[in-house]
């Protein structure tokens, strides 16, 4: 047996055996017809992988555009303090920890989705673990972050909240879905080879 794969026009001896009914039995010369880059690995980003390629590169500008907003407390000084000091119209003692935990899980969600991006798309072997560890991290910095804030009465009561419960939903029922894609899916298993 050979460990070399046929190439287009070459002459192979194949063994049809097993058989369903009339078929050809016993071994026989064959041509390959097909293609040489088929049965090559890595496969092309396609299929399901081609909403993963969409979803990250929406995300990385999504938070990008979460830890610049989360960063606005910090390069505005009149809003920190008008926020963190007592005696303010809009203080609350839980905005300082709010605004610091905003601003540090922002910024791991968005290193995380930039490492999430550089490995898929140069379909690096680690990919589907490092995703299916990043998942659940991220939905977990993210639900921190609601209760925090939601422990500030001006922000739990308003709309943009209620939102984000939905949100949350949305993401513990992906979270679900994507797990066991990245860690049973035999395309996952044949693009991500590097």
């Amino acid at each position: 047996m050979t460990s070399r794969s046929p190439k287009r026009g070459e002459i192979w001896r194949v063994d049809f055996n097993p058989t369903i009914g009339a078929e050809i039995q016993k071994q026989r010369p064959a041509v390959v017809i097909s293609s040489d880059a088929i049965g090559k690995l890595p496969l092309k980003i396609g299929g399901v992988l081609i909403f993963v390629a969409i979803g990250l590169i929406i995300s990385l500008v999504q938070n990008l555009g979460h830890f610049l907003g989360n960063l606005a407390p910090f390069r505005q000084v009149q809003v920190w303090e008008r926020l963190t000091t007592p005696g303010s119209t809009a203080y609350h003692p839980n905005w300082k920890p709010v605004l610091l935990f905003e601003l540090v899980s922002s910024s791991a969600i968005f290193g995380l989705n930039a490492m999430a991006v550089a490995l898929f798309f140069r379909k690096q072997r680690v990919f589907p673990k490092f995703i299916v560890m990043v998942i659940p991290i991220v939905f977990i910095l993210i639900l921190l972050g609601y209760y925090l804030s939601g422990l500030i009465p001006a922000v739990a009561e308003s709309p943009d909240y209620s939102k984000q419960t939905s949100g949350l939903i949305v993401r513990f029922v992906a979270l679900h879905v994507w797990i066991p894609y990245f860690l049973l899916s035999e395309r996952v298993k044949k693009t991500f080879v590097t």
